[in-house]
Formats: structure tokens, C-alpha cells, sequence
């Protein structure tokens, strides 16, 4: 098995248990027939004891799993269904760039491009024009809950009943302003996030009319007083995305 750099010595704590697990993920990745303990010592430096944990750890998360019979440990599925959703992200970023850009030179302002995951909305693309002296920090990289911010509820409106049926439960007056949500094709939000700062997202759907991301503006309150009144411009543009991810609808 190649070697692989040991972690980095000199940082904290949370670092360097971060970096010799992604240092164990490596190797795993790097055989195809699983790898033994003893094996991802030699390849990592590690001691066994810090790699038991490691793999104790991943293991409970799904990122590896252990062959009881020969005592090898490989990549988990956990892994695959993470890489698929990178690569639906990715897709969905270079077929939206372009409607991003239109909305963009329409509106002036930001327009962002949001993924789901799991129960977050997470931003993975920005455009904006340039010369804006205030903006809204809803910048590639943030995390949030569906069920706050226009981009997550344009989400979790279109979700199958059984996926948000429990975030519903817990906020009982959230089914009826996602309805609406729905009934428009976009929801909308304001002072949530972020003090002063409004917004306005629709869908993106897949070839089978699931919900994979959302596109929106969002900008200060005072630039976009009436986030509902873009609505249907950013309904039409998200729209022609889903449609060129597949779907008919």
C-alpha cells in the first residue's frame, strides 16, 4: 500500500484528530481489498490504539466498515452517497451559473445557489454584481436550517410529506406558509438570518420532481423591500434550470 503523509504535528487537538482521519480515509480509498490495521499503521504512522478509535468512530458514521472475516476495513457507503451528492452539486452548479447571471443582471443584487443536506441548506454558489457597498452574508460555505430562509423553506416545500413531516410537527405554523410557499413556486423571507436582510427562492428539480437545490436573491430590506414581488422572475429562471436537469413538470 503507498504511504501516505503522516497528519500534521503542531496544531489543536481537533485538527489533528480531523487530519489522521482523513489520513485512514485516504489508505482506505487507495486499496480496492481493504486494508488491516496493522497495514494502516505502517501506511500512516499511527499507533493502533489511535486507530481503533479512528476507525470506531467512522465506522458508526458509516465512512467504514469492517469485514469480520478477514478483519479488513474499507471504504462505507456513507462515502458513496456523499460523493453522489457532490456530483449532483456540481451539476447543478454549471447548469444554474447561467440563470444565475441573468437574475444577477436583472436584478443587481446577489443571487445564490443552495443545496439541501440532510436537514441544512448549505450555499454553494454566489454571483453579484460588481460595486455593491452592502451585501447580505449569505456567502458560499453557510449552513442553515430548511426550515429558516427563503432558500430552505423553497426547499422543504416541495419535499415528500414523510421528509418534513417531523420538522412540521415541532413548528406546527410552518405547514401553512410552506403551502403558500408552494401554491406560488417560491418562498420568501425576511429579518431572519441576518438583521436587515430579505430574500426571495425557488426550486431546482431533478428528472423525477424531487427537490435538489434552490436558487434566490437575497439583499439587504431596504433594496428589496418586496421580496414576493420577484417571485415569478425567479420562479421562471429556476425553472428553465429543472428543466434542463430533466424535468417536465
Amino acid at each position: 500500500m503507498p504511504a501516505v503523509a503522516p497528519p500534521a504535528s503542531g496544531v489543536g487537538s481537533g485538527s489533528r484528530t480531523l487530519s489522521r482521519g482523513l489520513a485512514v480515509l485516504q489508505c482506505l480509498g487507495n486499496s480496492g481489498d481493504g486494508v488491516t490495521v496493522a497495514e494502516l499503521s505502517a501506511s500512516t504512522g499511527l499507533d493502533r490504539a489511535v486507530l481503533y478509535r479512528l476507525l470506531e468512530t467512522l465506522g458508526k458514521q458509516g465512512f467504514a466498515v469492517r469485514d469480520p472475516e478477514t478483519r479488513r476495513y474499507a471504504l462505507g457507503v456513507a462515502l458513496v452517497e456523499l460523493g453522489a451528492r457532490a456530483s449532483r452539486s456540481l451539476e447543478v452548479r454549471r447548469l444554474a451559473l447561467p440563470a444565475m447571471r441573468s437574475l444577477m443582471e436583472q436584478v443587481r443584487e446577489a443571487v445564490c445557489l443552495a443545496v439541501r443536506d440532510r436537514g441544512d441548506v448549505v450555499v454553494v454558489d454566489r454571483v453579484e454584481p460588481a460595486g455593491l457597498l452592502v451585501r447580505v452574508g449569505y456567502y458560499v460555505g453557510f449552513r442553515h436550517p430548511l426550515a429558516v430562509g427563503a432558500h430552505g423553506r423553497a426547499l422543504l416545500a416541495y419535499l415528500d410529506p414523510d421528509d418534513r413531516g417531523p420538522l412540521v410537527a415541532r413548528h406546527p405554523p410552518l405547514a401553512t406558509e410552506l403551502a403558500a410557499s408552494k401554491a406560488r413556486g417560491y418562498a420568501v423571507s425576511s429579518d431572519e438570518l441576518e438583521r436587515g436582510a430579505a430574500g426571495v427562492a425557488a426550486p431546482i428539480m431533478d428528472r423525477s420532481g424531487r427537490p435538489i437545490a434552490s436558487l434566490g436573491i437575497v439583499a439587504p430590506s431596504p433594496r428589496l423591500p418586496d421580496p414576493a414581488a420577484l417571485g415569478p422572475k425567479v420562479r421562471l429562471l429556476s425553472s428553465e434550470v429543472s428543466r434542463r436537469l430533466g424535468h417536465l413538470g
